[in-house]
């Protein structure tokens, strides 16, 4: 899928929102929440998954990962800003990040 094409569809899907920045705000944290939620469920275990739990962890965590793209898709847009420009920006950053040895400190201690 073009990442463009969905990111004018978040548009289109949210066009009577009112108050969109606090919307999108709260949605973002809420459906991160839920996936600290299953990350959490998964982290807890005291013993290895078996297939099934795998598999519902994984469904789950489709699910939530697309609601939290939704909400980063539109709030991208709402500051003119493309996913893929997002994506390439992020890739640029990391990459810096592990060549100057640093990525594993930023990613624990990233208060930018």
């Amino acid at each position: 899928m073009d990442t463009n094409y969905y990111q004018s569809w978040t548009i289109e899907i949210a066009q009577n929102f009112k108050n969109e920045l606090p919307i999108l705000g709260l949605g973002l944290c809420e459906e991160s929440g839920e996936v600290a939620r299953i990350l959490k469920r998964y982290c807890r275990s005291d013993r290895e998954l078996d297939k099934s739990e795998i598999e519902e962890i994984t469904k789950s965590m489709k699910g939530e990962l697309g609601d939290v793209l939704y909400f980063v898709a539109f709030l991208a847009s709402k500051f003119n800003l493309s996913l893929e420009e997002l994506m390439l920006g992020n890739m640029h950053k990391l990459e810096k990040r592990m060549c100057d040895g640093t990525l594993l400190d930023h990613l624990y201690y990233d208060y930018q």
